[in-house]
């Protein structure tokens, strides 16, 4: 018979990750991001010019390589991304 046990909702704790507590939040930042380039049209290209970053760190930021941020420079991309969603609809 199976026995489970249940721990913490975040799995990044039970993994013993560093930044635990801020994965799930980064992730959720990262997520935004993502939609708002996409709904914004934006290449990769002109989304790390308006962000201020190279395209290879957005890169990594959006494929999931979070180890390298911090929430409070995701956040900050995230407001430079601050812009009506319809855009991509001109």
């Amino acid at each position: 018979m199976f026995r489970f046990e249940y721990g913490p909702s975040n799995v990044y704790v039970q993994l013993g990750f560093e930044d635990a507590e801020e994965i799930p939040l980064k992730a959720g930042i990262v997520k935004d991001i993502t939609d708002r380039i996409r709904c914004a049209g934006l290449t990769l290209s002109d989304a790390a010019a308006m962000l201020g970053t190279s395209q290879s760190d957005l890169l990594l930021a959006l494929c999931g390589k979070l180890q390298s941020f911090r929430a409070a420079e995701l956040l900050a991309w995230l407001d430079r991304l601050s812009f009506p969603l319809q855009l991509k609809n001109r």
